[in-house]
């Protein structure tokens, strides 16, 4: 078949399992008449939406401004107010809908805070909900007072001011509640924000035009979610409304930004998107409608020493990379779809080939999630750097053999189980469903009043996180960013050469990981499963940095 650019005549071009289905131009394709069922599904969706003329225009999120009125300084006031029944309109291609929403200071779109390194922060939280909540600093290197970990809750009607100095490499973090037993539902009803670093390498980068910057950085935030039907108008959110949800609540329905299969008009020229997981437990791996080969230049944790190519990245829950996609060959009225490739699913999963909307929201079916329309020529005046200056701290390879536990790695084995309460968290109050499932690291449940693990404060460590059970969990320790030294003993390689707090372990799989633990932050921290149902559930622990004298701080 051919590719035009009569758009009543667009020929699908997509890359499933890793097979070429079409490529762009005028060039003649084969497709693969072996298709699987979800191939299929997908190539029916790419199809549809490559010539709709419907699709809802992306939102770009709102940056926040410094509440002190100078941005030359190297201080900055913000402040973040959860409420509840927020309206938000959700647009799709079908038309649209309001859905009563939890949102960070009245805003329908979640918020962006962009500061630079060295900031000395200010961050004032109210909380309206009817319930304590917190606001983590996910992927902060700060002091644990201020993490926003479920021990020191804020009550409802409560407030908290955070305060820390932001000292760590330029990268694309968030924040979200982290609440005892309530994360799931609280991130899940739309508290989530944006939390962008620059640092002097980032800035120099962007004006010696080696990254894209201004309107061609682009955050993208991908989240699932299951919508009850419509009634006048409204669509309300459901959670954990079906057995499996214990599991890691997931929805057919897939936002970005904030709205169902949205474009982007975009420029022949590069453009860096910050891709975001912020669903609850959906993994995606994330490629183009053409299979087209794109650059990695960002992880968790900062900018990679050099840039990665890839054709598809898989991205857990609450993982994120800073990709560059090279518009400049386009010509006007291209269009481009980015999806989720199909994979084989958990082992626990459900795995049918039927269209019903439960397979939809498994893990590993094929997923239309945006498409960028090339609307106006320009020249591309980018040259991506081939690497970073010897200063950046990713240049460096932190070496295993300096670790304080070099040969005897910190060991966390992630397990589930029949059996237990599987609700069981913070306050003891389990609730179990009928599949009684229980979610522990090292054999135990979340506890508290215990403090499972115990580091040298300035120290470097090895952790070895082992999956035994039968899917896949993306693990996280608040207050570092880690190196991956090995996946089952196969040295790291790729974007895994990056800085990262949080990474998918695969069933059956072992990474080995060594991070610097800074010595001034101390106190207790937690580790877990990014499964935020897992979370809740007590698939997590405490581990304590130096020696606060406490049981508990």
């Amino acid at each position: 078949m051919k590719y035009s650019k009569d758009v009543t005549q667009i020929a699908l071009a997509l890359i499933v399992g890793g097979i070429f289905i079409g490529c762009g131009g005028d060039s003649v394709v084969t497709v693969d008449s072996n298709l699987t069922e979800k191939e299929k599904m997908l190539e029916e969706k790419v199809a549809k939406y490559m010539v709709s003329s419907t699709l809802p225009t992306l939102h770009i999120l709102p940056t926040m401004s410094d509440e002190d009125g100078n941005n030359q300084d190297a201080k900055a006031t913000y402040t973040l107010t959860a409420n509840k029944n927020v309206n938000v309109k959700i647009e799709t291609p079908d038309g649209s809908w309001n859905t009563p929403m939890w949102r960070y200071n009245n805003n329908p779109l979640p918020l962006v805070i962009r500061t630079s390194r060295g900031n000395a922060m200010t961050l004032n939280f109210n909380n309206r909900l009817d319930a304590d909540s917190t606001i983590h600093w996910h992927g902060f290197k700060i002091p644990a007072i201020m993490d926003g970990g479920p021990d020191v809750p804020v009550k409802a009607n409560d407030s908290k001011l955070y305060s820390f100095t932001m000292n760590q490499p330029a990268s694309s973090l968030w924040f979200h509640p982290h609440p005892d037993m309530q994360t799931g539902k609280q991130v899940y009803m739309g508290l989530a924000g944006v939390y962008l670093v620059e640092d002097a390498i980032s800035k120099q980068l962007e004006a010696n035009k080696e990254l894209p910057s201004g309107d061609k950085d682009v955050v993208l935030l991908v989240q699932d979610r299951r919508f009850d039907s419509e009634k006048n108008g409204v669509r309300k959110l459901l959670y954990k409304t079906k057995e499996m949800d214990a599991d890691g609540m997931k929805g057919a329905t897939l936002l970005v930004n904030g709205s169902v299969m949205p474009k982007l008009n975009v420029e022949t020229t590069q453009y860096r998107f910050r891709l975001y997981n912020v669903s609850n437990a959906k993994t995606y791996d994330f490629a183009f409608s053409d299979g087209r080969k794109f650059k990695i230049v960002g992880t968790d944790g900062g900018l990679l020493n050099k840039p990665v190519e890839v054709d598809h990245i898989m991205l857990g829950s609450a993982e994120r990379v800073e990709l560059v996609v090279d518009f400049s060959k386009e010509h006007v009225g291209d269009k481009l779809l980015l999806v989720s490739k199909p994979y084989q699913a958990d082992s626990m999963m459900m795995d049918t080939n039927s269209n019903s909307e439960m397979d939809m929201e498994d893990n590993g079916m094929g997923l239309t999630i945006m498409r960028f329309d090339v609307t106006t020529k320009v020249s591309d005046d980018i040259t991506l750097y081939s690497s970073l200056p010897a200063n950046a701290e990713i240049a460096t390879r932190l070496d295993p053999t300096t670790a304080s536990n070099a040969g005897s790695s910190r060991k966390f084995v992630l397990s589930m189980y029949n059996g237990g309460n599987m609700g069981q968290g913070m306050s003891g109050n389990g609730n179990s469903n009928s599949m009684n499932m229980t979610f522990a690291i090292n054999g135990k449940i979340f506890d508290p009043n215990r403090v499972d693990e115990f580091v040298g404060a300035g120290t470097t460590e090895i952790w070895e996180i082992k999956n035994m059970s039968p899917m896949a969990h993306p693990f996280h320790a608040h207050a570092i960013q880690w190196q991956i030294l090995d996946r089952n003993g196969i040295p790291a390689t790729g974007t895994d050469l990056g800085w990262k707090d949080t990474f998918l372990v695969q069933s059956g799989e072992t990474v080995r990981i060594i991070g610097k633990f800074e010595s001034v932050n101390v106190g207790d921290y937690m580790y877990h499963c990014h499964i935020l149902e897992h979370e809740d559930a007590g698939m997590m622990g405490y581990f304590r940095v130096g020696d606060s004298g406490n049981v508990k701080k």
